[in-house]
């Protein structure tokens, strides 16, 4: 055979179709139907089937000859239907278990293998052939008129038997109708053991499916990138059902493959891609590091770097690696790999801004400050910590489990159900959204108590009907409904929080000071009108925002990165003593970086030509050239000081504008200035990216990601994080 096609079974082999027939495509649609009945008037054998055995089957057909399916052939001689496995294998069991004396007949009058080929059969394979070469006009070997129906059932598997060889394919395969082949796997459990061939008519080139130009085991493996599946969904039967109708035959890779051979070579490519990156970056980054567990309970930490590169008005961000977390690694097993991370990806402590930490690992927090890093605590992590804490309260977690049990019982009773969406549409609220939660993500539990609060006499009433329910077990009581209710209250400064992350095109740290400021002088601020439950929750949430940005170096960090943000130059909620606090930091930091800037003018020489003869000088010069002597530069501190004065004359920026984009428009004023916030400007407020905020992003990527096995978690999230590239 000339060129070969690929073509996948269960077992991962491949099978070779030629490539004279790549230009086919299995027609699969109607075989997601349930059934299909076929009506037949003739019993046709193509010309290309030789089995003697075919004297006594045949494919069902029209009037005209024309085959209706081959997924099932005819006996003739009892019109019992066999479906058709692409042998003959079959055929004779069949003749033998009904037809024993037509079998017995029939291999008798069957001339040996080793014979000397009759005119007949010359005459038969010539005319083969040139109907092969479009000259011939017969279409079948065996013509039987017979009346009947054949019913296909729609419940058909597209895993291919290793065992059927297909090297014979275009024996079957006539010039009018090319056909295809899939092939039904009989040891899949709950299956029969019939290996049926699917043959199906050829569709033009032009309505063949492509993906892009990819194969489509690059398709696959980019499914599971993007989407950070596991790998052994290529071993499903639905997902290859899905494959072949989407494109037959192709090659569906391996699990083995895939975590072996593509996924890890699709990493190393984009890991030179990313280092390349990386290693052109001239400005200061921004550190992650976020913790997570898996299904099994094991630890992770994913880190992740933020750069802006120069002309560009965005904070760009890649995962550079996911590192198991075991318990008891100390701070030297976490300092040797924090320094073989810098050293892999080149990157020098002292262009790190901070550390963006989504963690409580004292270890490693003490492996990062021991390295002179500047730690930030994740917003996101932080919110998460101080609404779980209220949920960890023993009568608020014995309300969550009411709560849940309450859900879980009308969900599961079709009459609640009902009941529950008819009030709702009555009442216009939200339909299907009393869910239950996802412990792991603080969002979903609130929302699942905002929407109970909701549906409170709606749910108390439906509750109240249902029989056969443990009242005692989901039956809330006034005092735990105003519990729920003074929680939701409290709550919900941090629910718009976490909406106004997720609406930045990247939170950066700028917005901390404002948002911890808002949230513990307004928000947490306890009223006359709070129960005492109420005030218990704000202090307590209170005095945990404090203490977690409380450290004097994080303050000032956070304090300057808020004084460089355009949206908050002001400070208006800051005292005097905080601005002031600042005003020195930040005059030092950008008189050194002036002079800086200026010693590395010094340093740049510019080659002249031969000097030119000395000009004449003239009589302004001569007269008064002492008087005026050129002023040949400006004090680096002055420069420093017009630069501050010019930034603060520049109007506020509105606060959906983005600072990155302020920045690149007015850095021709305060050239200097720039440079300066954008050391601060690629530090995220967060380690996770504004998508992945919102609550049900959230709960579907921790699903995800918790769902990956040891083995594959770097590697997959390497490249799901990056995969843009």
């Amino acid at each position: 055979m000339d060129g070969k096609q690929l073509m996948a079974t269960s077992s991962g082999k491949l099978t070779t179709v030629d490539d004279t027939k790549n230009d086919m495509q299995m027609t699969l649609a109607k075989m997601m139907e349930e059934k299909h009945t076929y009506t037949y008037k003739k019993l046709v054998v193509p010309m290309s089937m030789r089995s003697i055995y075919w004297k006594f089957f045949g494919f069902p057909a029209t009037d005209e000859g024309d085959i209706l399916t081959k997924v099932k052939i005819v006996c003739i001689l009892c019109k019992t239907q066999i479906a058709y496995n692409r042998n003959t294998s079959n055929l004779r069991m069949h003749l033998q278990n009904k037809h024993a004396q037509e079998l017995l007949e029939l291999e008798m009058a069957t001339p040996p293998k080793k014979q000397v080929l009759s005119q007949e059969t010359k005459d038969r394979r010539a005319q083969k052939r040139l109907m092969k070469a479009g000259f011939g006009t017969a279409q079948h070997i065996y013509a039987t008129n017979a009346d009947g129906t054949v019913q296909i059932d729609g419940d058909i598997q597209f895993v291919t038997d290793p065992n059927v060889s297909l090297s014979g394919i275009e024996d079957d395969i006539t010039i009018g109708q090319p056909l295809r082949v899939m092939i039904k796997g009989g040891t899949t459990v709950g299956t029969n053991s019939q290996n049926v061939a699917f043959l199906m008519p050829e569709e033009s080139s032009s309505q063949r499916s492509s993906i892009d130009g990819k194969s489509v085991s690059d398709a696959i493996a980019e499914f599971i990138i993007m989407d950070l599946q596991l790998p052994e969904v290529v071993e499903g039967q639905g997902f290859q059902r899905l494959i072949a109708t989407l494109h037959s035959p192709c090659e569906i890779p391996s699990k083995n493959k895939l975590e072996e051979e593509i996924i890890p070579k699709v990493y190393d490519t984009f890991r030179e891609t990313v280092a390349a990156s990386l290693s052109c970056i001239n400005n200061e980054v921004g550190l992650a590091m976020e913790e997570w567990k898996s299904k099994s309970d094991e630890c992770f930490v994913t880190i992740s770097v933020f750069y802006q590169n120069v002309g560009e008005a965005s904070l760009k961000s890649k995962i550079l690696s996911t590192l198991h977390a075991p318990l008891d690694w100390g701070e030297t097993q976490w300092g040797n790999a924090i320094d073989s991370l810098l050293l892999d990806w080149d990157l020098r402590v002292e262009r790190i801004t901070a550390v963006v930490i989504g963690t409580m690992r004292s270890e490693l927090l003490a492996a990062l400050t021991s390295r002179g890093l500047a730690l930030v605590p994740c917003l996101l992590h932080t919110l998460q910590i101080c609404a779980q804490a209220c949920f960890e309260n023993p009568e608020v977690a014995n309300i969550l489990s009411k709560c849940r049990a309450a859900i879980g019982a009308i969900a599961s009773h079709p009459a609640a159900s009902a009941a529950l969406l008819m009030q709702e549409q009555i009442l216009e609220l939200e339909e299907s959204a009393l869910l239950m939660d996802y412990p792991a993500v603080w969002t979903s539990t609130y929302t699942m108590l905002e929407q109970i609060v909701l549906r409170r006499n709606i749910i108390t009433s439906i509750l109240e009907s249902m029989e056969g329910i443990d009242q005692d077990v989901i039956d809330l009581t006034g005092e735990q409904w105003k519990i729920i209710e003074d929680l939701v209250t409290v709550l919900e400064p941090f629910k718009v929080t976490i909406m106004t992350l997720s609406e930045e095109k990247m939170p950066l740290i700028s917005l901390l000071k404002p948002l911890l400021w808002q949230l513990v002088s307004s928000h947490l601020r306890c009223k006359d009108s709070d129960s005492s439950i109420a005030r218990a929750f704000k202090e307590s949430l209170s005095d945990m925002l404090c203490d977690r940005y409380a450290d004097a170096n994080v303050s000032l960090l956070l304090q300057i990165a808020t004084t460089l943000d355009p949206r908050f130059k002001q400070l208006p909620y800051a005292t005097e003593e905080d601005k002031n606090m600042v005003a020195a930091p930040i005059k030092e930091m950008l008189t050194k970086l002036i002079e800086e800037e200026g010693a590395d003018n010094d340093e740049i020489k510019i080659e002249e030509g031969p000097p030119s003869k000395k000009s004449r000088m003239s009589g302004m010069e001569l007269l008064l050239g002492s008087l005026c002597s050129t002023k040949t530069g400006m004090p680096a501190e002055e420069k420093a000081d017009l630069e501050l004065v010019q930034y603060q004359s520049e109007p506020t920026a509105p606060l959906d504008n983005c600072p990155l984009q302020w920045w690149a428009r007015t850095s021709a004023k305060c050239p200097n200035l720039g440079r300066l916030a954008r050391r601060y400007n690629c530090v995220p407020a967060c380690c996770a990216p504004p998508s992945r905020i919102p609550a049900d992003a959230q709960v579907l990527y921790d699903g995800r990601r918790s769902a990956l096995p040891p083995h594959l978690a770097d590697k997959l999230l390497f490249l799901h994080g990056n995969h843009t590239m």
